[in-house]
C-alpha cells in the first residue's frame, strides 16, 4: 500500500501546481467565452459611384465653366463647345424639310381647279386636232387655196417675163448686171412660192397621211389620259413616299438639334466635379470623357465575406460601418447585393480551413456620413453572432 500512495514531495507539488492549472483554465474558458461574444468583423473600403461625361459631338472647348471640387445642380453646364458648322446644317436641314413637306402637301391636296381645266382644255384641243385630220379640208379652205396658187402662177408669169425683159436689155447694154440679176432672183422667188402654194393644195385635196392620223390619234389619247390623272389626284404610293421623305427630313433636323445640345456639356444629376483637365482652345473627341463626377450620396462599402460567415449576412440587413477617421461613431449602412459566386477558393473544398478561404463579396450601402465619409477610406462592419 505505501508503495502506491504518492510522495510527501510529489504531493506538495500537485498543490502548487494546481491553482495554476486552475486559473490556466479559467483564463482559457474566458478567452473562449470572450471570442464566443465577439461580434464578427469584416473589412472592406469606401467606394463611390463616378460618372464620366462627355460629348457626342465633340470639337474645340469655349468655355470651361466649373472647376474641380464644385458641387452641381442637375443639368448644370460644364462646359462650352464651339459650334463649327452645325449652325448651318441645321438651317439647311431645316430648308430640306420645308421643301419635303411642301411637296407632301401639294401631292394630299391634288390638282388646282386651274390646272384640271388647263388639262381638260388640252385634252379636247388634241381630240379636235385629230377629228380635223380625220375629216380633211373643207370645200372652201380647198378653193380659197386653188385661188393662191392662181395668184401665185401670175405672179410667176410676170416674173418671168421681167426676166427676159431684163436679160434683153442688159444685152444690149441698156442695164446693169445686178438690174439682171435681181429680175432672176425675183424669179426663182415667185417659182418656189407657187410651188409651196401647190403643195398645201395637194394636202388639202388629197387629205392627211396614215402616219399624222396617227400621231394626231396618239397625242388625243395622251391628252385625255393626262386630264384623267390629273382629276384623279396623287397615286397613294407617291403620297407614302413623299411622307417618308418628311420623316427622313425630320429626323435629320432632330439629329443635327441633339448635336447642337450636345456642345454643353451638362450635369446628369446633383453630383461634384472630382477631375476636370480641359481648358478652352482644348480638342475634345466625340465621346471621350471631359469629366468625372461624383455622386455624394451613392457612396457604399465593398466587403468580402468568408463562406463559414456567410449565413450572418443578408441582403437588406441593416448593419454598422466604421471608419478609422471616427472611431467613436458608427454609420448606417444596408446590405444591398451579396455575390452569388465565390472569390480566392479552390473548386472543390473540403475541410472547413479551406472553406474559410473562399469569400464573397458583398456590397453595403452608406445610408449617412456622404458629408464626411472620402472613397478609399478603410471601412469594418461587425456582425453580431
Amino acid at each position: 500500500m505505501s508503495d502506491a500512495l504518492p510522495s510527501a514531495p510529489a504531493a506538495a507539488r500537485v498543490k502548487r501546481i494546481l491553482p495554476f492549472l486552475v486559473l490556466a483554465l479559467l483564463a482559457y474558458g474566458g478567452f473562449r467565452l470572450y471570442r464566443a461574444l465577439q461580434p464578427y468583423e469584416w473589412s472592406g473600403t469606401v467606394e463611390v459611384r463616378t460618372m464620366n461625361v462627355g460629348s457626342r459631338t465633340g470639337g474645340r472647348v469655349k468655355t470651361v465653366l466649373v472647376h474641380e471640387g464644385d458641387r452641381l445642380k442637375a443639368g448644370q453646364p460644364l462646359i462650352e463647345l464651339e459650334s463649327s458648322d452645325w449652325p448651318a446644317q441645321l438651317l439647311a436641314a431645316q430648308g430640306q424639310l420645308l421643301q419635303a413637306q411642301a411637296n407632301l402637301e401639294k401631292l394630299e391636296r391634288g390638282a388646282r381647279p386651274e390646272e384640271i381645266e388647263q388639262a381638260k382644255a388640252r385634252a379636247q384641243s388634241a381630240k379636235a386636232a385629230w377629228s380635223e385630220s380625220k375629216t380633211g379640208a373643207r370645200s372652201e379652205q380647198i378653193a380659197a387655196q386653188r385661188a393662191r396658187v392662181t395668184a401665185a402662177e401670175v405672179a410667176l408669169k410676170k416674173a418671168e417675163l421681167d426676166a427676159e425683159r431684163m436679160q434683153t436689155l442688159f444685152d444690149k447694154g441698156a442695164s446693169s448686171r445686178a438690174d439682171e440679176d435681181n429680175a432672176q432672183l425675183q424669179l426663182e422667188s415667185q417659182r418656189a412660192q407657187r410651188n409651196a402654194l401647190k403643195e398645201q393644195l395637194d394636202e388639202l385635196v388629197h387629205g392627211s397621211r396614215k402616219e399624222e392620223l396617227d400621231q394626231a390619234h396618239a397625242r388625243a389619247m395622251e391628252a385625255s389620259a393626262n386630264q384623267k390623272m390629273v382629276e384623279s389626284g396623287s397615286r397613294s404610293e407617291d403620297v407614302k413616299a413623299a411622307r417618308g421623305m418628311v420623316d427622313a427630313a425630320q429626323g435629320k433636323v432632330d439629329s443635327i438639334k441633339v448635336m447642337l445640345d450636345e456642345l454643353t456639356i451638362k450635369a446628369p444629376r446633383a453630383c461634384r466635379v472630382e477631375s476636370l483637365d480641359l481648358r478652352p482652345g482644348d480638342i475634345l473627341q466625340p465621346s471621350a470623357t471631359a469629366a468625372t463626377l461624383v455622386e455624394p450620396d451613392q457612396l457604399y462599402v465593398r466587403i468580402y465575406v468568408p463562406e463559414t460567415q456567410l449565413g450572418y449576412i443578408k441582403v437588406s440587413q441593416e448593419v454598422p460601418i466604421s471608419v478609422d477617421s471616427f472611431p467613436h461613431k458608427s454609420f448606417r449602412g444596408v446590405v444591398e447585393a451579396i455575390n452569388t459566386v465565390g472569390e480566392f477558393s479552390p473548386r472543390n473544398l473540403q475541410t472547413a480551413d479551406e472553406r474559410a478561404d473562399q469569400v464573397f463579396a458583398c456590397r453595403i450601402g452608406l445610408r449617412d456620413g456622404a458629408d464626411v465619409l472620402k472613397a478609399g477610406m478603410a471601412a469594418f462592419i461587425r456582425v453580431p453572432k
